[in-house]
């Protein structure tokens, strides 16, 4: 897979998350869409079949996504600043705003374990 066949395959998914986030035309819930960025690329990274990709496509993946990030919220967003925003208080509060089940904020600090290679606890 290639960064267009990954745009052309994924850009409906993150349109429908998108629209998922908007509040209204022109606002979207910038922290909402980092919740939901970072809970795709965990299930992608977890089995990357039912993601419709094959494991060897995780890295394109992941430059599709930080290219949608960056689009999104800019400033040269990657996913690895959305897990360092998650993993901050101002993302556990934004976690608890939007309803994130406890299951789910264990998926997201796991990933974070990984991708920001510390030890991270999980508070509340």
């Amino acid at each position: 897979m290639n960064i267009k066949e990954a745009r052309a395959q994924f850009i409906p998914a993150v349109e429908e998350i998108l629209d998922d986030c908007r509040l209204s035309d022109d606002l979207v819930d910038k922290d909402r869409f980092q919740i939901m960025m970072a809970t795709i690329w965990g299930n992608a990274v977890l089995d990357p079949p039912r993601s419709g990709i094959e494991e060897a496509d995780l890295p394109v993946l992941h430059d599709f996504f930080n290219e949608e990030l960056n689009r999104v919220l800019g400033g040269g967003t990657t996913l690895t600043d959305v897990f360092e925003f998650l993993v901050s208080k101002s993302g556990r509060d934004a976690m608890t705003r939007v309803s994130v089940t406890q299951r789910h904020k264990e998926f997201i600090i796991y990933f974070a374990r990984l991708i920001l290679m510390r030890d991270i606890k999980l508070e509340g």
